[in-house]
């Protein structure tokens, strides 16, 4: 029933962006979904211990996923590995949102707790939309890293992949 009700959310959110091509992406061996543009490389790890990772890439678009099953890790400890792997200063974060969910996993895509971030390198004129949280089957740090120019010019893209953000 939960996948289910996350597969019509994810749906209902990627009406739009199917217009330009985006395709739900599903990983059952982390837990989570999203909306990815079509022809996205994608590569997945176990780190051990329960930690995991997926990486992809396409043109000026990266994404890092990691991923703590069975456990809810401290958020402000991911904060600062979102600030260790992308090298961008912690007073360049910005946080455009944060909330609770149900601690059953429905509602608000599964998230249970999350925080999201965007952050600018003005060094490298790249931006970066960091989500921190909690789903009900462990910890989550998903960061999306594009260049300044191409977030301006999807900007609505980009939002539509932040809503389809779903954990399970």
């Amino acid at each position: 029933m939960r996948a289910a009700l996350s597969t019509v959310l994810i749906m209902f959110v990627a009406t739009t962006a199917a217009a330009q091509g985006w395709k739900v992406f599903r990983s059952d061996r982390f837990g989570f979904a999203m909306l990815v543009a079509p022809g996205t490389e994608w590569t997945a790890k176990d780190f051990g211990g329960g930690w995991g990772g997926i990486t992809a890439e396409k043109g000026v678009f990266e994404l890092r996923a990691i991923c703590k099953l069975r456990e809810h890790t401290d958020a402000a400890k991911m904060e600062q590995t979102a600030v260790d792997i992308t090298g961008i200063p912690a007073g360049a974060w910005t946080k455009v949102d944060e909330g609770i969910g149900r601690r059953d996993g429905l509602g608000a895509n599964g998230w249970s707790f999350w925080r999201t971030f965007l952050a600018k390198n003005s060094r490298t004129h790249r931006m970066v939309y960091a989500v921190v949280g909690h789903g009900p089957h462990g910890s989550y740090l998903l960061l999306l890293g594009t260049t300044e120019a191409d977030y301006v010019a999807n900007e609505r893209l980009y939002q539509q992949w932040y809503q389809s953000l779903t954990v399970f």
